[in-house]
């Protein structure tokens, strides 16, 4: 195998130099090492404003963690899409990390088993996972960890379930710059003629302090899910957790790309999206329209492409995935190393 350089890009995340995604890029590092790869972090000590140059890649693989969005692009998220289109000028390939999917069930950053999502470009849907057509046997590991049953979709609810509204933060680069409240207003008018039930908007626990503040922007007929306006340390948990419990009695979820999308459909619970950027997008409802009659897709195969979407960090820092991307690349002839 022809020894390569791979170049990771510190100013991905913040400058601040500390916390899991900062650490994240170090376990890659040595993972490249392992492999035995030429590795290289730009800028590992810059801070402060972005310069001229600073996301140029010169090595056929650049990695970062997060994605940055058209619209965004001020501070990390700016660094993060200049480095995607200098990347894909010069013909390299970028890796990307986040978060893992399946929060709510328990693969949390923190925990000893927390798997990341890793891909090329993008974390969401448009980026290329290899995943297609996978084996269970990952995604059966997960199950097993986080004791994820197999839910059968729920195909008929109580004429009082509500509806529950995912709402995503406006700096969430996955909303590029949609703010959470116009798309909730959009989408209510879209449904209220169509379902007498309870609707509830449940504020991510980064931005609930936001939302309480501007809780007289929604209609007076939706309830606000908010428990406190503040969260910090295992209260963010364990409001990702109480996720599971909303699930319990609620007809349908609706979000426009959140990755709680994800847990509500292995839940079984029908789950419509605005955004084709969404991971469940292949197993979700996007016609608004069906609110009260979704369609209930197979997840079989979908269930086991989700457990090649997200890798634990021996498997990151022993070099199994900067491998397994390495030749997926090759392989796919995205780029000649």
């Amino acid at each position: 195998m022809k020894k390569i350089k791979c170049q990771i890009f510190r100013r991905t995340v913040k400058d601040r130099r500390r916390g899991d995604s900062y650490q994240l890029l170090y376990d890659f590092a040595e993972g490249v090492k392992a492999v035995g790869d030429e590795v290289e972090i730009v800028n590992e000590t810059m801070t402060g404003p972005t310069q001229d140059g600073e996301m140029n890649i010169t090595a056929p693989i650049g990695v970062m963690f997060g994605y940055g969005g058209s619209n965004q692009l001020h501070h990390t998220k700016g660094r993060r899409h200049t480095l995607v289109e200098n990347a894909k000028k010069s013909g390299s390939v970028v890796i990307t990390f986040d978060g893992g999917l399946c929060s709510s069930f328990g693969n949390t950053s923190g925990v000893p088993e927390h798997r990341y999502r890793v891909s090329l470009w993008t974390p969401m849907r448009n980026g290329e996972f290899f995943e297609k057509d996978s084996p269970n046997d990952r995604w059966n590991d997960m199950k097993n960890i986080f004791n994820i049953k197999d839910f059968e979709w729920q195909k008929k609810s109580s004429d009082d379930a509500p509806i529950i509204f995912v709402l995503q933060p406006s700096d969430n680069w996955s909303m590029n710059g949609l703010e959470p409240i116009e798309w909730f207003n959009d989408v209510y008018k879209k449904l209220r003629p169509l379902t007498k039930r309870k609707f509830i908007a449940r504020p991510h626990p980064n931005h609930a302090q936001a939302m309480y503040d501007k809780r007289d922007k929604f209609p007076a007929d939706v309830e606000l899910m908010i428990p406190q306006k503040q969260f910090s340390g295992d209260e963010k948990k364990n409001y990702r957790f109480h996720f599971q419990t909303a699930l319990n009695d609620c007809h349908a979820v609706v979000t426009h790309n959140s990755t709680a999308s994800v847990d509500s459909c292995i839940r079984g619970i029908p789950t419509f999206v605005t955004s084709d950027l969404a991971i469940c997008y292949p197993v979700a409802n996007t016609d608004l329209s069906k609110i009260e009659s979704p369609e209930f897709p197979d997840r079989t195969q979908w269930l086991s492409n989700l457990g090649y979407m997200m890798w634990t960090i021996d498997e990151i820092r022993s070099g199994k995935v900067y491998k397994r991307f390495r030749n997926k690349v090759e392989e796919s002839n995205l780029i000649s190393l």
